[in-house]
């Protein structure tokens, strides 16, 4: 290790976990790890460390260490509850812990462009609050990922006030905006995203109680955005054939999109079938598709034909009349490198064979009897 140098050194520490042990070793390892460990500063609930403790370390830090912190975690943390009859349990930041964070905020100021925020172990008030001094402390955000799964309606309006008046400050900055939400989101949440032009990647994940967003709401947002590359869908309903066509006809430019993610409750592939082959060949470019949709083999087949450059395919095939044929008689591109098929009927006996004639290097997970937030009971 001692002749190792410390480029070779810092692609090793940059694994998940390392840098926060290895910054603790020695003063060489201190020096290269702790730029990498800063990249993104955790601040969890009842931490003693990471937010009691977490002013003081910023203070001491050299002003050349702090640059490093660019992102800021506001997240919770769980801990495993043997007293009680739930598994987890999750701390709720007291005052002094808010206040820590707030002055933490301002300490960094400027150089925070990366912001990821959960309601978990945080009332609405002091999210509101951490929003508001990310409002007045940094100059932009490239990155925003916020999860409200638990805040209370009647606290609501506070919180999503301040998350206007980011994306309208940071509109044409903005490059990654992922939102995990219960509550729906009022028209003008929708409108003020939509003026994000610069949006590389949107990920959108709701819960089972919230209302669906409707394809009126896609048709708003999608044509600003000219850089799109990534999109996630998460939303517990059944697809329409509506929405399928808002991705090949609202966004402005769908041949950039490079990955590309639809969880939906299945339903039958006939309603939509031709729009999802039409928004296939308008996203030739794709790279990653994932479609918990229900499949048919004239959908497999216009895939496989389609798109050359397809690295990784996750797919759910729902019907006992699918066989891959797709998968059997076309010529997969040699990027295929990786196949996850969700199947809660039976699977075709040659699925496995033919997809190993056209790449020896893809690897493949089958498993069965899956069903909406289940979880995996039969392996092969």
């Amino acid at each position: 290790m001692e002749i190792l140098p410390s480029e070779i050194l810092a692609d090793i520490f940059s694994y998940e976990g390392l840098s926060d042990i290895t910054r603790q070793v020695c003063q060489r390892w201190r020096r290269i790890a702790l730029p990498i460990w800063l990249r993104r500063l955790p601040l969890l609930p009842s931490d003693p460390f990471k937010d009691t403790g977490m002013l003081d370390y910023l203070h001491d830090l050299s002003p050349h260490d702090r640059l490093f912190v660019r992102a800021l975690d506001v997240t919770s943390r769980r801990d495993f509850d043997t007293s009680g009859g739930n598994l987890f349990h999750v701390d709720v930041a007291d005052l002094p812990c808010v206040e820590n964070v707030l002055l933490i905020q301002s300490l960094l100021s400027a150089r925070i462009t990366d912001l990821s925020m959960t309601d978990a172990g945080w009332t609405p008030h002091s999210l509101a609050d951490i929003l508001q001094t990310c409002l007045l402390t940094t100059q932009h955000l490239t990155h925003l990922q916020i999860a409200l799964q638990k805040t209370e309606s009647y606290t609501l309006p506070d919180l999503l006030e301040c998350l206007l008046q980011l994306y309208r400050r940071d509109s044409g900055r903005l490059k990654s905006l992922t939102l995990d939400l219960s509550h729906s989101l009022a028209k003008d949440q929708w409108t003020a995203m939509a003026e994000c032009i610069e949006l590389q990647h949107f990920h959108l994940g709701l819960h089972r109680n919230s209302e669906p967003v409707l394809p009126e709401i896609f048709k708003l947002i999608f044509p600003r955005w000219n850089s799109l590359t990534s999109l996630y869908i998460c939303q517990p309903r059944f697809l329409s054939a509506e929405t399928l066509q808002c991705l090949y006809k609202s966004l402005p430019a769908p041949a950039r999109l490079r990955e590309l993610r639809l969880i939906f409750e299945a339903c039958q592939a006939s309603q939509y079938e031709q729009e999802f082959i039409e928004m296939i060949h308008a996203t030739p470019n794709l790279q990653i598709l994932e479609a918990h949709l229900d499949w048919t083999n004239r959908m497999m087949e216009h895939v496989a034909m389609t798109l050359v450059d397809l690295c990784e395919l996750s797919i759910t095939c729902s019907s006992v009349e699918f066989t891959c044929a797709g998968i059997q008689h076309m010529v997969w591109g040699q990027a295929l490198v990786k196949v996850n098929m969700r199947t809660s009927g039976r699977i075709w006996g040659g699925f496995l064979e033919a997809v190993r004639k056209r790449s020896r290097r893809v690897k493949i997970l089958v498993y069965g009897a899956m069903k909406w937030g289940g979880s995996v009971d039969e392996w092969e």
